[in-house]
């Protein structure tokens, strides 16, 4: 064992004194390479070549091998440091170079050239101290030919980009869909052969990218998402100020065609769509005026005469359909109001609900611009009820129903008596019924504001109002007596007209007042208006003259015929001029004035 110790100790102090030798030597070396380095960088310093002189002074600086001439070294290498800063940033930019093109970090390889650019404008100044030593080392360290064959090979990339871009059909254009556009962009003109060949290139590459992109939108009928996509692209242009003006002319081009489509397919709500789409496109574009804008403006006027001849033409509901289409375009709803109007003068069973249904109203009867409305019109609906509607002229419509009309299935007509509508001083509509008989049924309806009301209903070959005192002339009227040929008068009570009493030719001669005392005893009629004085006797003023009556007076006032006879009596009763003594008529009926033969 002890044999053993002392030989692996005798190795270990062998390969220990090798080791040694070994790092003497190197040190010995290292000596002499600094001594020499020293010594070449003086001459190279004395003979001018300072890049060479400032490599062996870097060398020797870096070799610790001893210390000698320290200072010397320093001096020089503080001396020569533009031309170390400059050799340390090109050698560190090749360096960055070769890593950002590796990743194909062109952002980082946009900054490494703007540092280069500074490199340069710092030390390759015209006739500046380091033009020449820059010169150099820049050749020495091929950064110009790795920065173009960088920029070759970015560029190349996002031409291959923007060609493969052309085939996306949903891209707006904007923000990073088209990055590639504006790194094409920031290669500086030079890397495409000038500024002239750059602006050539990019423009031919940029329009067909885009108007490739635009008319597949206009293609697949995308007409909003077209103008968005091309108001996207104009800004992103601007911001990075350049100019694309085929954005705006592929733009007209599309929207011409698209509109010109929309107006000859006869689709004016789609035209109005698309030209409202145009109009904000072209606000937010800051277009005043436009081949596109300019065609809305005419086709929107063409259109809306179109309507208006439609409304002349009785066409009143394309009419309103197609100001209704144009209302996005041009405010048209006192257009449609006008038209509305004018179709329900047209057409007033329109104003009845559901009138515009056809079938919905067995019979109608309308009159304009009277009972104080612009159209009135009345109707029975398949129930048999009476409905009436009436619109102002504001366009407001009012509509009233009644009850059903008794026998409607028998009705033959219905009309507005004019007549008895001035009379009763609101509408009458008057239903006509037939019957076996020959006869006709006639069912006579106030229409209040509150609602309806019957005024009449009976038999006969026909009516007429009597003026003069409101009664109603019956002929032929059937009085359920089996009786034929006869005339009834009927006269209002309490709102209803009933049979009053059978009309007669009268006998009596027609005189004048102041003749009466030349017919004694003779039968005799007067017009007059009958009142009763303060002391309850009735008289009666005639052609200027007063009579007292007595006889069948019964209640009767006003205006009215008094038949009867003079027999020489007279009596006091007062007049407007006070008590009078007067002539006394003995009456033997009353009547209305228009009995009067």
């Amino acid at each position: 064992m002890t044999i053993k110790r002392a030989l692996t100790l005798r190795n270990f102090m062998i390969i220990l004194c090798i080791f040694m030798l070994f790092l003497l030597g190197q040190k010995v070396l290292g000596i002499e390479d600094k001594i020499q380095a020293v010594r070449e960088a003086g001459r190279l310093y004395a003979a001018g070549e300072l890049i060479a002189a400032e490599n062996q002074y870097r060398l020797a600086a870096a070799n610790t091998a001893i210390l000698y001439k320290e200072d010397l070294i320093a001096a020089r290498l503080q001396e020569l440091a533009p031309i170390t800063a400059i050799r340390s940033s090109l050698s560190g930019l090749v360096l960055t170079l070769e890593d950002q093109l590796t990743v194909k970090d062109f952002a980082g390889y946009m900054e490494s050239y703007a540092s280069l650019l500074s490199l340069k404008s710092k030390y390759m100044n015209q006739g500046g101290p380091y033009e020449v030593y820059y010169r150099q080392l820049s050749a020495d360290s091929g950064i110009s030919e790795k920065m173009t064959a960088g920029f070759r090979q970015f560029k190349e990339q996002f031409l291959a980009e923007l060609a493969e871009s052309q085939k996306g059909r949903g891209s707006t254009g904007s923000g990073d869909a088209d990055s590639f556009k504006w790194s094409l962009l920031q290669i500086p003109d030079a890397y495409y052969g000038g500024t002239a060949a750059k602006e050539e290139l990019l423009a031919a590459k940029f329009q067909t990218h885009d108007t490739a992109r635009l008319k597949a939108l206009a293609a697949a009928g995308s007409f909003q998402a077209m103008l968005d996509s091309a108001l996207s692209m104009e800004e992103a242009y601007k911001g990075h100020s350049y100019t694309a003006a085929w954005v705006e002319k592929q733009i007209q081009e599309s929207a011409t065609v698209i509109l010109n489509k929309d107006l000859d397919g006869d689709r004016t709500a789609a035209f109005a769509g698309h030209a409202v789409a145009y109009r904000s496109y072209a606000a937010s574009a800051g277009l005043q005026s436009s081949k596109v804008l300019k065609l809305i403006d005419s086709s929107t006027t063409r259109q809306l005469r179109a309507a208006a001849r439609l409304v002349r033409g009785g066409q009143y509901a394309e009419a309103i359909q197609l100001y209704r289409d144009l209302n996005p375009l041009q405010d048209t709803s006192d257009a449609v109001a006008s038209a509305t109007l004018a179709w329900n003068t047209a057409e007033p069973v329109r104003l009845l609900p559901g009138g515009d249904v056809q079938g919905s109203y067995s019979l109608t009867a309308s009159v304009t611009g009277r009972y104080g409305a612009k159209v009135a019109v009345a109707g029975i609906d398949s129930t048999g009820r009476l409905v009436y509607a009436d619109m102002s002229d504001d366009g407001t419509v009012a509509t009233r129903t009644g009850d059903t009309v008794p026998d409607a299935a028998a009705l033959t007509g219905l009309s507005f008596d004019d007549a008895l509508s001035a009379y009763s001083e609101v509408p009458v509509v008057v239903a006509t019924g037939s019957r076996e008989d020959g006869r006709s049924t006639f069912t006579g309806y106030m229409i209040r504001p509150e609602g309806f009301a019957r005024l009449f209903s009976f038999a006969g070959s026909g009516y007429e109002l009597m003026a003069e005192d409101g009664s109603i002339r019956v002929t032929n009227t059937d009085l359920a007596d089996g009786a034929a040929e006869q005339t009834a008068i009927f006269r209002q009570v309490n709102g209803m007209y009933e049979f009053s009493e059978i009309y007669r030719e009268s006998t009596y001669t027609l005189i004048d007042a102041s003749q009466l005392e030349l017919h004694p005893y003779e039968k005799v009629m007067l017009s007059s208006n009958i009142y009763i004085d303060s002391a309850g006797r009735t008289v009666a003023s005639s052609d200027g003259r007063y009579l007292v009556l007595q006889g069948e007076v019964g209640a009767v006032t006003g205006p009215a015929y008094i038949s009867g006879q003079f027999e020489n009596g007279y009596d006091y009763a007062e007049t407007d001029t006070g008590e009078q003594y007067l002539p006394v008529f003995i009456v033997d009926t009353v009547g209305s004035l228009s009995l009067m033969p």
